[in-house]
Parts: structure tokens; C-alpha cells; sequence
């Protein structure tokens, strides 16, 4: 039986830093590590299947404008796009369980395998309160995945 996990990612300061110009997102730095990381977490392992997402409170930013940056930081293929979840689009933010509720009822299992990733404590603290595993970092997340989840040992490649 395969079990299934949904992994969302904050993106300021976790997977990027982002860059803002004239009040608007101009366009995202993205941490050299993060597309080593979503691309392990996405393979899963043997009988567990991983869907990726992202959460981040984004100003008054067009879901089209996200979806381009999204495109751009080369994370199309890695995040589902019903489980990015944008507050400028939501009507909802980091701030509020419901945000991540939402996110739960999208990749549809239960809050005990999803997990938050973001560097804000306040915010994991949010999630933890929706039922929501929470990790700091990416790499902290896919150690915890690689430990925990999929039941594989950690073997540090020298990369991370």
C-alpha cells in the first residue's frame, strides 16, 4: 500500500531570496541546494509517493505573476500547481490555521503527512496547530523525509 505525503514549502528566505522592486516581486534567487532537494523529495521512495507545494504570504501579488516566478526558479515541474497556495490569491496567509488546512484538503491527506517547511518560527507554529509536521530548512526536510518518511537511511553526499 502506498503511503502518501504532501510537502509544503514557505518560499522567501527558505527556497529563495526574493527580490523586490518598485513594491512588486521582481524575481527570485533561488538557494543553490533547493532543486537537488525538491528533486529527492519528489522521487519519494519505495511505496511512498510525495506531492510538493508551496505556501507563502505573496503581498498583492497575480496568481499569474507567482506562476511565472515559480516557472522561472525551474520548480514547474517539481510543486503541483493546486498545491501552491499564494495569500495574495488565497485570501489567506501564514498567519492563519485555515491557510494551511487548505493546503491539506488540496493535496488530500491527512495533516499527520504533511509537513511545513519555512524558516519562520512564528508561521511553523501556525502549522503545527493545523496538525502539520513542521521543519527550518529544505535540508532538514529531506533528512527528516529520508529518516522518517521513507524509511531510508541518511547518507550525507557531500553536496548538501
Amino acid at each position: 500500500m502506498e503511503r502518501i505525503y504532501a510537502v509544503f514549502f514557505d518560499i522567501g528566505d527558505t527556497l529563495a531570496s526574493a527580490i523586490v522592486e518598485g513594491g512588486h516581486l521582481a524575481r527570485l534567487d533561488v538557494y543553490p541546494f533547493v532543486s537537488e532537494v525538491l528533486a529527492r523529495l519528489k522521487a519519494g521512495g519505495e511505496g511512498v509517493s510525495v506531492s510538493l507545494g508551496l505556501m507563502s504570504n505573496t503581498g498583492d501579488e497575480s496568481a499569474a505573476r507567482m506562476n511565472q516566478l515559480v516557472a522561472d526558479a525551474g520548480w514547474s515541474g517539481l510543486v503541483e500547481p493546486h498545491l501552491c497556495l499564494f495569500s495574495s490569491v488565497e485570501g489567506l496567509d501564514k498567519s492563519q490555521p485555515t491557510f494551511f488546512k487548505r493546503g491539506r484538503e488540496r493535496a488530500g491527506v491527512p495533516a499527520t503527512r504533511c509537513l511545513f517547511v519555512g524558516e519562520n518560527a512564528a508561521e511553523r507554529a501556525v502549522a503545527a496547530t493545523a496538525g502539520f509536521r513542521v521543519s527550518p530548512h529544505p535540508l532538514h526536510a529531506l533528512y527528516i523525509a529520508e529518516t522518517e518518511l521513507f524509511g531510508k537511511p541518511h547518507t550525507p553526499t557531500g553536496k548538501e
